[in-house]
């Protein structure tokens, strides 16, 4: 660059960069090419914060912050010749615009206003256009857009301060707006699929950026908004009726797994106390609870495992689930609580270790609460009315069911013994509950083992098993899973090598539910 553009130090490259990149933005607006690739330039020079101290001095830097509208650049524009996936840049171009705002902004909120004026009129524009009813093709378009902007912006907001200002700006004023867009259009992924990013990216806690004061409602108004539109989206989505296999995931199961990761980040943010909820007559929690079942119900098994989105929000949730709400857990109909166990069962063998690891950790959740309340029925405590009936709920299923968790002791020893096992350790953890809740079982399958293999192996094998339960007390302690942990690792490596010992193994396997 020296020879040929006369450049000789780094702070001449970057203007040089930055004049290059706003008048590709400002000429270029209708190539996406071009544009996805410049703005994505743009996004990794924003990542730095020493490139960032230096970007925010620059001419073209400060033209960009005060002039960012479809007249100085016409890919934020909304013109029919676009097409709505174009408008995916969008959000690009906002975190990185933001991160550069943020360099110098502190606590200035008329300096954020400022920033946030073009979009302010856009959604003035909106509300206008909303409440005269016409031309609703162009709010569609402007609504994806706004969304697409506002979910780059709320990226790049990583304190406090900053988040709280964008939640000021945008409630109650505007989250109406959008709650209408998706109760108007929800048979429109185009349109609903930005605004429920935004609101999953609203919800997301990073560098605990939601946790507002002690005395701000905030955290319960935000989960209040996005409870509404979970369950509006989830309402009017089921009432497509069927779609066919190739409009079933665009159409339904999308929305569906962005609806799972927003409640998802609710339920792990920590900035919302659940229990306010009941205490106070509201019903939200309740309604985006019951949202989840219907939504869930409207799934087959075999699509929550196929579409890895789908998978990848549905398992983590259910984790958050099992972990803080097993009172909603034991209050679910039996054919319900079948299908989540069931969807367990199923996850614990997929290859996907996000999905094994988050069944794992769910049905140690279950399998404990479990097994407390039995270890709790023989003593006269003073306990919670609700607690004990909760727990004896699930008790009487888990009776009328009992195929359900020995289906899965078998899966996880065949997994432990028979295959390339990666999360050994979260294995572990569910595997002692279920041995102690069915210890006649375990025994069965234990013999089972045995005796499908050559007489010489089977002495080798029955000591295996003596190993693994050896130092292993009846109680579910931190201490007592460690042991157990460390004996299953013992255990898997010494049953492998028996196994092989002869250079062959009889086929077999542990499931004795066929």
């Amino acid at each position: 660059m020296s020879e040929v553009l006369g450049i000789t130090d780094d702070n001449h490259v970057l203007e040089t960069f930055m004049t290059k990149i706003v008048t590709n933005l400002k000429y270029w607006g209708r190539c996406e090419p071009v544009i996805s690739r410049t703005l994505q330039f743009l996004n990794d020079l924003s990542v730095g914060y020493i490139l960032l101290k230096k970007l925010v001095k620059m001419d073209a830097v400060k033209f960009m912050l005060k002039n960012h509208t479809s007249e100085h650049f016409p890919f934020l524009g909304i013109s029919d010749s676009y097409s709505l996936s174009d408008l995916r840049c969008r959000t690009t171009f906002y975190t990185a615009l933001t991160r550069l705002l943020m360099v110098d902004l502190g606590e200035d909120e008329d300096e954020f206003e400022n920033f946030m004026l073009p979009l302010t009129v856009s959604f003035e524009t909106v509300l206008q256009i909303f409440n005269n009813n016409f031309k609703q093709e162009d709010v569609k378009r402007m609504l994806i857009g706004l969304a697409r902007d506002l979910r780059g912006i709320a990226f790049a907001l990583n304190t406090k301060t900053s988040y709280t200002m964008l939640f000021d700006w945008i409630y109650p004023t505007y989250l109406p707006v959008l709650q209408r867009a998706v109760e108007q259009w929800y048979g429109e992924p185009a349109c609903t699929t930005p605004i429920l990013k935004l609101m999953a990216e609203l919800m997301q806690n990073r560098s605990q950026r939601l946790n507002f004061d002690v005395s701000s409602p905030n955290g319960i108004l935000l989960f209040r908004e996005a409870s509404k539109m979970i369950c509006t989206y989830g309402n009017r989505i089921l009432s497509l009726g069927s779609l066919s296999k190739d409009q079933i995931y665009p159409m339904k199961l999308k929305g569906i797994s962005i609806c799972y990761a927003a409640l998802k980040s609710a339920l792990c943010g920590n900035y919302v106390s659940f229990g306010v909820f009941k205490l106070y007559g509201d019903n939200h929690f309740d309604n985006v609870l019951q949202a989840f079942v219907k939504m869930l119900l409207s799934v087959s098994h075999s699509d929550l495992l196929q579409y890895r989105k789908l998978s990848q929000s549905y398992y983590p949730l259910l984790e958050c689930l099992t972990q803080d709400h097993m009172g909603f857990i034991t209050n679910l109909e039996a054919p319900v609580l079948l299908y989540v166990l069931t969807s367990i069962s199923e996850g614990l063998t997929t290859l996907d270790t996000v999905v094994s690891s988050s069944c794992c950790t769910s049905l140690d959740y279950i399998v404990t609460y479990l097994f407390k309340h039995i270890a709790k029925e023989g003593k006269k405590t003073l306990r919670c009315r609700e607690a004990v009936q909760a727990g004896q709920r699930l008790l009487h299923f888990m009776q009328q069911n009992p195929d359900v968790l020995q289906q899965m002791m078998s899966v996880l020893m065949n997994t432990i013994v028979f295959e390339d096992c990666r999360n050994q350790w979260s294995v572990s953890r569910p595997l002692l509950g279920l041995v102690l809740l069915n210890e006649k079982y375990f025994g069965e399958l234990r013999a089972s083992l045995i005796s499908s293999q050559p007489p010489p192996k089977q002495g080798v094998l029955a000591q295996c098993f003596r190993n693994l339960m050896d130092g292993v007390e009846q109680n579910l302690s931190v201490k007592n899973r460690d042991r157990f942990t460390q004996n299953l690792s013992v255990f898997r490596r010494d049953v492998a090598e028996a196994l092989r010992s002869d250079g062959h193994t009889e086929p077999c396997s542990l499931d004795m539910m066929s």
